[in-house]
């Protein structure tokens, strides 16, 4: 199962960080976030592609809560991967279901829980922020065994990512303009 999980998270690791990257494109402007996203939803959403990758995401979740079931002990590797398993549940739940209302899921989707009354802003300050420092959290253990430098290293880095994502979401860094009916969905 181990061996599965890290082979799975190579390739994920590599859709993540392209995900990511187009997050943080919106640190140039909504504008250039929606090129990137065009170019890359080409590869990501391509017909043979996209169940491939949610397959994955599924079978990765399942295989990490499996090990934690093995190893129900509270640590980095293990309070980090069962939080991406959770967001991922749920974030994937959310993504497909706008697309299946025709909700257009790009960064106005991403940020507009940013952008309602209270106490969205907060909760999904939160919600985004400990998923992106959970990934960089998940891959940081396994690099401290070798390299604890490095593993620190990977651990500010995503701490420097989630706070500049959820700057950007918040629309502290660009104006971000979010269509009303997106935030009217928050009551």
């Amino acid at each position: 199962m181990r061996r599965v999980h890290r082979a799975l998270a190579v390739g994920l690791g590599l859709f993540l960080a392209l995900h990511l990257g187009n997050h943080l494109a919106g640190l140039a402007g909504q504008e250039t976030h929606g090129a990137a996203q065009e170019i890359l939803r080409l590869v990501y959403r391509h017909p043979l592609v996209e169940p491939i990758l949610l397959a994955a995401v599924a079978v990765q979740a399942a295989l990490g809560i499996a090990l934690l079931a093995r190893r129900p002990r509270l640590t980095l590797q293990t309070v980090s991967g069962g939080y991406l398993a959770l967001f991922l549940a749920i974030h994937l739940a959310a993504v497909l279901s706008a697309r299946l209302q025709g909700t257009e899921t790009d960064l106005a989707f991403a940020a507009a829980g940013l952008h309602a009354p209270a106490p969205w802003p907060a909760v999904f300050a939160a919600y985004y922020g400990l998923a992106v420092l959970a990934v960089f959290a998940h891959l940081s253990v396994p690099l401290s065994r070798r390299k604890p430098a490095l593993g620190r290293a990977v651990l500010a880095a995503g701490a420097m990512v989630a706070a500049a994502l959820v700057s950007l979401l918040a629309g502290l860094v660009v104006p971000l303009a979010i269509p009303p009916a997106l935030i009217a969905a928050f009551p």
